[in-house]
């Protein structure tokens, strides 16, 4: 499968190096990305850089737009203008199908930047789900990680909210963490942050474990214990709450962004 990805981004750097990792070779991945300094890195991974002209001239599975959102729609139709009948997977936010100017011709994905590691998550929806783009585009992201098909597009804007911004909110939560450890005084040379790793790796390895949070909470908590007092001032303190508001301005702000181009 041969892919081309417009703009290279966070998120398009994070599939690139998934697919990488994957076994993809880099024979198979075009970039066009404008910032020179950008592209210099990706042509130290091998990667072809071509002008955005030169798209005419090529003959992709999947075209990835990547761009950003106030740049989309005008590279949707610069797109189709060169390659009219080209197959467009969108990794932008906000942008739903109605807005470009083929609605047809773009499958719409949210990704999210654990597809460098493999195991990234990623919604996708299309007006035609039986099309071999859409199912070359679930073979794409498959290889980063799961996909999860949307029964309609409405789902994405929660989806975006929750697993796609979700993430800066769990890092931000860590990093509360981490400074607090950091205040910590011992007398040993070891780097907070480098133990700190190991407590945040020591989390997921816990999940696989067992996957009921209820389960894993019960297991260090006990009644009238330091645990169970913390647990207590986050209910207290409507943590449930702070989280469902987040997600919702998120959602709420993904709906503002497709209105807006």
């Amino acid at each position: 499968m041969k892919i081309c990805f417009v703009g290279v981004g966070n998120i398009a750097q994070a599939i690139i190096d998934g697919l990488l990792k994957s076994g993809v070779s880099a024979q198979n991945i075009t970039c066009i990305e404008r910032n020179p300094d950008k592209a210099e890195l990706l042509g130290k991974k091998n990667l072809k850089i071509i002008a955005f002209e030169d798209l005419a001239n090529k003959d992709f599975d999947l075209i990835v737009l990547a761009v950003k959102p106030k740049d989309a729609l005008d590279a949707e139709t610069k797109i189709l203008k060169l390659c009219p009948k080209a197959e467009i997977l969108s990794v932008v936010a906000g942008i739903t199908l109605d807005r470009y100017s083929n609605p047809n011709a773009v499958i719409r994905s949210m990704p999210n930047t654990a597809s460098s590691f493999g195991k990234g998550l990623t919604a996708l929806y299309a007006l035609n789900q039986e099309s071999n783009a859409f199912e070359a585009a679930q073979n794409l992201f498959s290889k980063v990680g799961h996909v999860l098909i949307m029964a309609n597009e409405d789902e994405m804007h929660r989806f975006t909210s929750i697993i796609g911004s979700g993430q800066a909110f769990l890092f931000q939560v860590l990093n509360i963490y981490l400074k607090e450890f950091e205040k910590i005084s011992t007398a040993n040379p070891v780097s907070p942050k480098e133990a700190f790793k190991d407590f945040v790796s020591s989390l997921g390895d816990l999940f696989t474990q067992d996957s009921d949070f209820e389960s894993l909470i019960n297991k260090i908590k006990s009644p009238g214990g330091t645990t169970q007092a913390g647990l207590e001032s986050l209910e207290k303190n409507d943590l449930d709450e702070i989280f469902k508001d987040a997600f919702n301005a998120a959602t709420n702000r993904s709906k503002e962004i497709s209105k807006e181009q």
